[in-house]
């Protein structure tokens, strides 16, 4: 008698720059391995850019694409059993949406919010991004001079700011728990 095949699913993290994106998606990669013996695949956006995208400007339509692209990737994935996690800012409804579309067809799909506040997000500031979009060194900068939407539909939202990484982690992972997929 052969096993089933597992289910696969994504975590879609996204959020302003310096959320908490990474860190939370390199934590609950680890407690995935360590505790469920599976591993996961992070599509971290500024990686996904520089290896897949780098022809990109940051244009809505080009943020869009790279969003598709880490969605197709991600899917690929999830068809094939295994676990995504995505970290993207991906700062329009629009190509979230399709990512959740094509994605919930082959598998399990959860769209996490890091809602951490944009004065928290300055504040950590990692790239010095921020500080060179407010002295317009950076035009077109996610949450200062460009939009981001928030999302409409989100499984779970999370403020890094309010919430231990740890206690972060298991609330994200008792989505796929609850659904039988961990």
């Amino acid at each position: 008698m052969t096993a089933s095949p597992r289910r696969g699913f994504t975590l879609f993290m996204t959020g302003l720059s310096g959320a908490g994106k990474s860190t939370l998606s390199e934590r609950v990669a680890q407690v995935i391995k360590s505790d469920y013996q599976r591993p996961a695949t992070i599509l971290d956006g500024d990686i996904v850019r520089e290896m897949l995208s780098s022809g990109l400007t940051f244009s809505r339509a080009d943020r869009e694409l790279n969003i598709r692209r880490i969605g197709y990737v991600a899917g690929e994935v999830t068809k094939h059993g295994g676990i995504c996690i995505c970290a993207a800012i991906a700062p329009f409804r629009t190509a979230r949406s399709e990512v959740r579309a094509r994605i919930s067809q082959l598998g399990g799909f959860y769209e996490v919010y890091i809602a951490t506040p944009l004065a928290v997000c300055e504040s950590r500031d990692p790239k010095g991004l921020y500080k060179k979009a407010r002295r317009g060194e950076i035009k077109g900068f996610t949450g200062i001079d460009d939009p981001f939407e928030i999302p409409e539909h989100a499984e779970i939202s999370i403020d890094t700011s309010k919430i231990a990484i740890d206690d972060a982690v298991k609330k994200i992972l008792a989505l796929p728990e609850r659904d039988g997929l961990l």
